[in-house]
């Protein structure tokens, strides 16, 4: 689905302390919150809309593949705009727009 399955946009966890892909954070949190499949959307399209300063995803919480942990995208470090967009341009589309 994904149009480069090698994209990384590392994001750090301020818990563990580790850096892990957009992916593998989208999968993890995903894993936990999604009812009946399809109701949890990428991390990038969340991150994304945040930098537009959409509020309605201030409360949004994602779970860190490496320690399991939910935490409150707002405890995630911020990026760049242009980084975000870069990376989301590699995935595609299609994959920022799904859900899981």
């Amino acid at each position: 689905m994904r149009l480069s399955e090698t994209a990384q946009l590392l994001i750090y966890c301020p818990r563990c302390g580790n850096h892990v892909n957009e992916y593998n954070w989208t999968l993890e949190t995903a894993s936990k919150f999604s009812v009946d499949g399809k109701t949890t959307p990428t991390l990038i399209y969340v991150l994304l809309q945040l930098s537009d300063h959409n509020q309605q995803w201030e409360n949004f919480r994602v779970v860190c593949p490496r320690c399991h942990e939910t935490i409150p995208i707002k405890q995630l470090p911020p990026m760049e705009r242009q980084q975000l967009e870069a990376y989301a341009q590699e995935v595609g589309e299609a994959y920022v727009n799904f859900n899981y």
